[in-house]
């Protein structure tokens, strides 16, 4: 959603916790890591401290479906069957096999409400599809990906302003910090991308955290390009604060900021962007519980919460000009059990091409999580 839907998670690294449904029992036991940007949390009440790990939101339904439960159980067991057996082909008979952990899927599907000047609904379907699926037999700390995340978009912006098709591909990290990935986009004929990713973690006391981001970036719909931001993470109880600034530049802006610049009818005539995006935001949240309590005091997103409320502020523009405004209210919480969740954020925006009108939109949606274990999680 917007606000925290769509920010990125910090680390160059996705969590490798096993998680899963209650429901999901059968999938047997798991061996968790942490977080490639550290080995413990903090664990300080003083500085903000954690819900009690007993203690988890109350889902809306409350009476329990087999066929929900049995249908999410199967999902996830028969994909992580089919991941076992493709990870197990790499192995030759001379090896020792490792042992694949269990995977994490999360399906978000949303759908936006915006309400015109002549009150007309117009319906826009969003999907939101991320995946964690690591494949330790076929190269060690190569990890396979499936996600509908705009790799080239700026941190903070809303997944249906961005390209949300399905892409496919595998990252791995080279140096401390940097990690590169590559793959194709779910489309015939396939088309490729790539980028490199420089995404360090200063930690500073009282909970301060700080994010810098360096990523050259090559797509074959947008050419070559470059994103760099820098996030501020705060945590006071379970209060959330995150300023974030960033910058972006590549070759699909530059000439269509040059064409608009010499189009009359265009908005920004005569105002030439040079194919640079900014945006600035501020997010204020308050976070009774995330999915993992291990991840109190680091920068989190909408899909790490299990319960919450955040409002967004948002500026954004180009090298000559601001292009828009918008105002976000963001809320989750358990729909059913501990693995799907409502998800409802309203929003106002006030954007250059609608001669700066007011323009609203809501929505209103579900994610499903098949993970490994348990969904929520105390502290170790």
């Amino acid at each position: 959603m917007p606000s925290l839907r769509g920010e990125e998670n910090s680390g160059s690294t996705a969590q490798k916790a096993n998680f899963s449904a209650t429901s999901n029992q059968s999938q047997g036991e798991a061996e968790e890591t942490n977080r490639s940007e550290e080995a413990t949390p903090e664990k300080s009440e003083a500085e903000g401290g954690a819900a009690d790990p007993a203690s988890v939101p109350s889902p809306v339904i409350k009476q329990q479906y087999d066929w929900i439960d049995t249908s999410h159980s199967w999902a996830y067991n028969e994909t992580q069957r089919v991941i076992e057996w493709f990870d197990g082909l790499f192995v030759s008979e001379d090896e020792n096999p490792i042992k694949t952990p269990p995977s994490r899927f999360r399906l978000g599907l949303f759908t936006e409400f915006d309400i015109e000047a002549d009150r007309d609904f117009k319906l826009v379907p969003v999907i939101d599809f991320k995946t964690d699926i690591e494949l330790p037999n076929l190269e060690r700390r190569l990890k396979v990906f499936i996600t509908t995340r705009d790799p080239t978009a700026l941190p903070d912006e809303d997944p249906t302003e961005s390209n949300s098709e399905l892409r496919f591909g595998a990252t791995r990290d080279f140096f401390k910090n940097w990690n590169t990935s590559a793959g194709v986009k779910a489309r015939w004929p396939p088309e490729a991308f790539a980028n490199a990713e420089w995404v360090p973690t200063y930690k500073l006391p009282n909970l301060w955290r700080i994010y810098p981001k360096l990523k050259p970036f090559w797509d074959s719909e947008r050419g070559f390009g470059a994103l760099t931001s820098l996030v501020a993470n705060h945590w006071k109880d379970r209060w959330l604060f995150r300023p974030t600034i960033s910058l972006k530049w590549d070759e699909k802006d530059y000439h269509e900021d040059q064409d608009s610049a010499n189009d009359p009818t265009s908005s920004q005539y005569g105002q030439d962007g040079l194919g640079y995006r900014w945006s600035v935001s501020t997010v204020v949240g308050y976070v009774p519980h995330l999915l993992n309590e291990n991840d109190y005091g680091r920068r989190v997103g909408g899909s790490d919460a299990a319960e919450g409320w955040a409002l967004r502020g948002r500026i954004d523009g180009n090298i000559s000009q601001t292009l828009g405004y918008d105002l976000t209210l963001f809320r989750k919480g358990p729909l059913y059990k501990d693995y799907i969740f409502y998800v409802i954020a309203p929003e106002v925006q006030w954007e250059q091409t609608n001669d700066w009108k007011a323009e609203y939109t809501i929505q209103i949606g579900v994610e499903v999580l098949l993970w490994g274990q348990e969904t929520y999680r105390g502290r170790n």
